[in-house]
């Protein structure tokens, strides 16, 4: 408390002026007493005065207090699925000729697969073309038709890894003349599972920071306020080209195909609430 005094002098009449200021949680109090007569002559209260003191009690909602940390988990997982694509392309002189040639090497590709593990609901046509063959001037004007070719592929998905060589040389040795591709890649229901093993494991490794963060800043971590998970696609292993030219030039032995493993990452994003 602070007070000033201050002596009028009104002919005989001496009276005495006390100010009073008062501080109280941001308030100041003004009063003005007279010793002589005890009375108060004005009281007033001011609030937001410059230099006053401001006093607020602990905050306990923590709902503006956010701590934002992200966690990681990494694996690897073993392809299960193998796709192949195989394909015949013959040409002729007539679109007829050409497609019978075509026929007859597509089925004899079908039973060679079917008969070496290929299963029937595995085997399917990506893709089926007939184009007519041109003669050119030197100008690029047609000049006429000289044939036609009858493109047919068909692709190949299955769970069995141990075969695709066999398989592919059985195609091969009926007549397949375009080797589109070998692709690896892990099933949906796999890659589900791998990824539900990772969240987890993710979600660890941001608590951890989250705890070690609060302790570091001598905080308690209340809750989870909000949480967002971002997982990584897949794309399928492709084989070496280098492979596409073996695969002509086979003499009697598979060519070794080896699948591989493809990296799952789980990144998790968490808004901890602390105090």
């Amino acid at each position: 408390m602070l007070s000033k005094f201050k002596n009028l002098n009104n002919g005989n009449c001496s009276v005495v002026i006390i100010l009073l200021v008062g501080v109280s949680f941001g308030f100041v109090t003004l009063t003005l007493f007279s010793m002589e007569s005890g009375k108060v002559f004005a009281q007033a209260n001011v609030s937001n005065m410059p230099n006053s003191t401001h006093f607020e009690p602990p905050n306990n909602n923590t709902n503006n207090n956010t701590l934002y940390v992200s966690g990681t988990a990494t694996g690897k997982v073993s392809t299960d699925l193998v796709t192949i694509s195989v394909g015949v392309q013959s040409t002729n002189m007539t679109a007829t000729d050409a497609l019978i040639s075509n026929s007859k090497i597509v089925n004899e590709t079908i039973s060679n697969l079917i008969a070496n593990g290929v299963k029937e609901n595995e085997i399917s046509t990506s893709q089926y073309t007939i184009q007519p063959n041109y003669n050119y001037s030197e100008s690029g004007n047609i000049i006429n038709t000289v044939g036609f070719t009858v493109s047919n592929i068909l692709t190949i998905q299955s769970p069995n890894l141990k075969n695709i060589s066999l398989w592919i040389d059985s195609a091969v040795s009926a007549g397949a003349n375009t080797i589109n591709g070998v692709d690896f890649k892990v099933s949906d229901q796999l890659l589900e599972n791998v990824r539900n093993t990772l969240i987890e494991q993710a979600i660890v490794n941001a608590k951890q920071k989250a705890e070690i963060t609060a302790r570091a800043i001598g905080a308690s971590i209340m809750g989870i306020k909000s949480i967002s998970i971002n997982t990584d696609g897949f794309s399928p292993i492709p084989f070496d080209e280098q492979f596409m030219q073996k695969a002509f030039t086979f003499e009697g032995s598979s060519t070794p195909i080896i699948p591989g493993e493809q990296e799952v990452t789980i990144n998790v994003q968490i808004a901890y609430k602390f105090r």
